[in-house]
């Protein structure tokens, strides 16, 4: 099986025109029904095997989020022992890990507000330079490319620490 971009027969890009995704997600959705071919074994189950791959396609392409990951991912950018991240960037984080801890030990609202905002502003920062670079990756091939999704790679990284931290802010819950 090819990449889910393949399967839709779309360039791989990270801004790919969704609506366009969608109709032919529910047109193959709609040929492809199983229910059609309940007397055909051999065409039910092509039904269900291209049912399958459309539906997980269409999940992970649908979303600017997750077509980020998934381009990284196919380009074999996620290899665990190449995701470290700048010592910098590991020290800022530890300080907001401990402010976090420091609210569990003594709830003060208008911390927690202040650390969330500042959790949230971060998670943007990351967010707008991701969406910035991909639109530069978009228009980019081989080497050039390759050099713009690594850097797409580390604010994802840092995008995805930092929204882990905000999950952790979301579940207090004033005492």
């Amino acid at each position: 099986m090819g990449s889910h971009f393949e399967f839709y027969e779309i360039k791989e890009r990270f801004f790919i025109d969704e609506q366009k995704l969608k109709q032919q997600y529910l047109k193959l959705s709609k040929e492809n029904h199983p229910d059609f071919f309940i007397t055909d074994k051999v065409r039910y189950d092509a039904a269900m095997d291209i049912t399958s791959q459309n539906n997980t396609a269409y999940r992970v392409l649908k979303s600017f989020s997750s077509r980020v990951y998934y381009i990284l991912k196919l380009n074999n950018l996620l290899e665990e022992q190449g995701n470290k991240l700048p010592p910098d960037f590991l020290m800022e984080m530890m300080d907001l890990n401990e402010e976090i801890m420091d609210l569990k030990m003594d709830f003060d609202v208008t911390k927690l507000v202040a650390l969330d905002k500042k959790v949230g502003v971060l998670a943007d920062q990351w967010g707008t330079k991701i969406k910035e670079l991909a639109l530069q990756a978009d228009d980019l091939q081989n080497t050039e490319r390759t050099g713009i999704l690594k850097k797409i790679k580390e604010f994802y990284l840092k995008q995805k620490y930092v929204l882990r931290l905000k999950e952790s802010l979301d579940t207090f819950a004033p005492q």
